[in-house]
């Protein structure tokens, strides 16, 4: 700075010098014609920013100083201010994940592919997204385990469905969650219903499925079916705070197109995403 500052100095003398000193009227305008151009130029510049410094070499230095050199130095600037900057969700400065144990548990797969309608099967549907949705956790600094990251049972093939719930449970348990996150997508014999949902164990908090059901329809533009309580195996046995999320109705021939949609599932994986961060920031 005063580098730049004693830089600035000698430029304003070679400046004077020039002025003061006499100049031949066949090269130049006479001091006095300069000095009134100079002070016509500055004169309501002065006024308006109410910047130090009276008459004309007053108003020579702020020409020089503040609207010339200034600039170019950045010198003068201390009433120049950031604005602040915000952290989007899941950026690199964004610590809120940060070591946060995490299960995603895509329903269904293997002998058991859950709900089936209009070209697509409910297991794939969630399995990618739970595949997109683990990038996304594990980039922003969260421990992220999936109880099944390819088209199988979690139990032993030819297991019961109490036997295959009942893995997935221990999954979550066994590495002290903080959170779990079941991933379906619905069915219904009423083709006209679509939407997204998220449920909750009958008893216990509501906020992680609120946060996601928010998230998720704030990014997809769902239909916003809410959230409710329910008893299934995987909520009623998980201590941590956990949710399934409905992801839409693959029963609906428009709702199936878009969850058959790499783009819609990826809308999906950063809503849930989203919903997840907000729940550990509140």
């Amino acid at each position: 700075m005063n580098k730049n500052k004693f830089l600035s100095y000698i430029i304003l003398s070679l400046l004077l010098f020039n002025i003061i000193i006499p100049i031949p009227i066949t090269h130049a305008a006479s001091t006095d014609n300069i000095l009134n151009t100079l002070a016509a130029t500055t004169i309501a510049d002065s006024n308006s920013s109410n910047t130090g410094g009276g008459g004309i070499f007053g108003q020579l230095f702020n020409l020089i100083f503040k609207k010339i050199l200034g600039p170019v130095f950045n010198i003068f600037d201390g009433n120049n201010t950031k604005s602040p900057t915000t952290v989007p969700p899941g950026s690199t400065n964004d610590t809120t994940l940060k070591n946060k144990t995490i299960v995603i548990d895509p329903g269904h797969g293997g002998s058991n592919p859950g709900a089936v309608a209009n070209n697509t099967r409910e297991s794939d549907n969630n399995l990618a997204v739970g595949l997109k949705l683990r990038d996304k956790l594990v980039q922003a600094g969260a421990k992220v385990i999936m109880t099944r990251d390819k088209d199988r049972t979690v139990a032993p093939e030819g297991s019961s469905l109490g036997e295959e719930l009942a893995a997935r449970v221990t999954m979550a348990e066994d590495n002290h969650a903080d959170i779990f996150i079941s991933i379906h997508s619905n069915e219904n014999p009423d083709s006209s219903i679509k939407g997204a949902m998220a449920f909750y164990p009958a008893g216990k908090s509501s906020t992680l499925a609120s946060e996601i059901e928010t998230a998720l329809v704030k990014e997809t533009g769902a239909i916003d079916k809410g959230t409710s309580s329910a008893t299934f195996h995987v909520l009623r046995n998980t201590s941590m705070p956990s949710t399934l999320v409905e992801m839409g109705f693959v029963s609906n021939q428009e709702e199936a197109a878009q969850l058959n949609s790499d783009s819609y599932r990826s809308k999906i994986a950063q809503g849930i995403f989203n919903g997840t961060v907000a729940y550990f920031k509140n």
